[in-house]
C-alpha cells in the first residue's frame, strides 16, 4: 500500500492548485502519488468487506462492492463549486459502493455492521437519503475516518440501477444536474424530470416492499406459534393480500427496470454521438 508522506497543510494547498487548475509548487505531493493512497485505502476497505460472511443477513442474495477514486475533474468541480471545501475534508474522494437486493430494513442492518465492523457509531457516521434524496439519489452512507476519509455508500439494487442511469444523464447533460440543476434544453429538462419521477416511483415500490416484508415475518412467527391459525380465514386471506401485493410489487420493479435501461442505454448512444461530433469537428 501507499505511504501517506504529506501534511494536512500540504494537501490542502494541493487542493487549491486544483480548484484553480493550476500547476503545483514542486514541494507538494504529486496528485497521483496521492490518488494512488486513497484508491489503496479503499481497496483495503473493499476487501474488508468482501471477506465478511453476509448470509446470516442476505442468505445467498449476490453482493457487488466495488470502490474507486475521484477522478482530477471531477474533484476540481467539488472543490470550485464549494470555496470553503479544503481537500482533505473532501469525503468521498476514496470511495466504496455496496449494493444488493435488500429490503430497506435490511439496508439499514447492514449499514449498522459496515460501521460496527470499522468501530465507527452509526449515528454519528452515517447519512440517510432516501426520505430527503439528492436530486433523486437515494441510499445510505456510511462516513468512515480511516487512513483517510472514506465513504461507503450502501444501495438496494433498484437505488444502485437508478443511480447509473443518472451518472449517464450527468455525462451527457452536465454533472450540475447532481446538484438539483435542471437543463434549459426543455427536452433535456423533461427528461431529468422524468428520472425524477422514476426515483418517486421506486421509494414507493421499497417502502410497500418493506412494509410486505415485515407483515409477512410478523405473520409466519404468529403462524410457527399457533399452527392451527393458518386455517383460520383471516389468515388465509390475508396471505393472499399479500400474494397479490407481491405480485403487482414486482410488477412495478420489472417496469422501473426497463425504464432505467432504455434510458441508460439512450443517454449512453447519446454520449457516443457527442464525442464523435466532437472528434469531426476537431
Amino acid at each position: 500500500m501507499s505511504q501517506k508522506s504529506w501534511s494536512n497543510k500540504q494537501l490542502k494547498r494541493l487542493g487549491n492548485a486544483i480548484r484553480n487548475n493550476e500547476e503545483p509548487s514542486a514541494d507538494l505531493p504529486d496528485y497521483d502519488e496521492v490518488m494512488m493512497f486513497y484508491n489503496d485505502v479503499a481497496l483495503k476497505t473493499q476487501s474488508r468487506l468482501q471477506n465478511l460472511d453476509w448470509e446470516p443477513l442476505l442468505g445467498a442474495r449476490p453482493i457487488e462492492i466495488t470502490s474507486r477514486s475521484k477522478t482530477l475533474d471531477t474533484l476540481r468541480q467539488k472543490l470550485q463549486r464549494k470555496a470553503t471545501l479544503q481537500l482533505p475534508s473532501v469525503q468521498d474522494i476514496a470511495g466504496v459502493r455496496f449494493e444488493a437486493e435488500m429490503t430497506l430494513d435490511e439496508q439499514d442492518i447492514v449499514t449498522r455492521a459496515i460501521a460496527g465492523m470499522f468501530d465507527h457509531d452509526t449515528k454519528e457516521c452515517s447519512k440517510d437519503l432516501r426520505e430527503k434524496p439528492q436530486s433523486g439519489y437515494r441510499a445510505l452512507h456510511l462516513r468512515l475516518d480511516l487512513e483517510c476519509r472514506v465513504e461507503v455508500q450502501v444501495r438496494t439494487h433498484l437505488q444502485g440501477k437508478w443511480a447509473n442511469m443518472y451518472e449517464a444523464a450527468a455525462d451527457l447533460y452536465g454533472r450540475d444536474i447532481r446538484y438539483d440543476s435542471i437543463p434549459e434544453d426543455r427536452s433535456a429538462g423533461d427528461e431529468v424530470r422524468d428520472l425524477h419521477g422514476i426515483s418517486e416511483r421506486i421509494a414507493v415500490i421499497e417502502n410497500a416492499r418493506n412494509r410486505r416484508t415485515c407483515s409477512e415475518i410478523s405473520m409466519n412467527d404468529f403462524i410457527s406459534r399457533h399452527p392451527e391459525a393458518q386455517n383460520y380465514e383471516s389468515i388465509q386471506s390475508a396471505q393472499k393480500i399479500a400474494a397479490e401485493l407481491s405480485l403487482k410489487i414486482a410488477e412495478m420493479e420489472e417496469e422501473i427496470l426497463y425504464a432505467c435501461d432504455r434510458l441508460k442505454n439512450q443517454f449512453n448512444h447519446r454520449q457516443r454521438e457527442k464525442q464523435e461530433g466532437q472528434c469531426q469537428d476537431s
